[in-house]
């Protein structure tokens, strides 16, 4: 198994990350739309690569954390949901999430 920050990747991994957390969370994601597609996409920007370490095993990746140390790990962008899961779901799934997500952080 080797471990290392995302941002310090060979190459762009965030595709791999969001299937990581889709499939760690679709019990939960499939109330927006039960295709898996769909979701990869909807979630695929969000990760802050500076904060994420992932797990390969033969350079597959299995797994991710974040160590955020007050650090914002994720950041929603309202338009990607509104692109892959339409406007009416996209806007449900942003404003959900957003404050699940975003609203993580102590207030200093």
């Amino acid at each position: 198994m080797n471990i290392i920050r995302a941002c310090e990747a060979d190459r762009n991994i965030s595709n791999e990350m969001s299937t990581i957390f889709v499939d760690g969370f679709y019990q939960w994601l499939n109330y927006f739309s039960k295709d898996k597609a769909k979701l990869y996409g909807t979630f695929v920007h969000m990760f802050n690569t500076e904060v994420f370490y992932t797990a390969a095993v033969d350079n597959n990746f299995a797994a991710i954390a974040a160590y955020t140390n007050n650090i914002p790990s994720v950041k929603l962008k309202y338009s990607e949901f509104r692109k892959h899961l339409r406007f009416i779901m996209g806007s449900i799934a942003y404003i959900i999430l957003k404050k699940e997500y975003e609203g993580m952080l102590p207030n200093d």
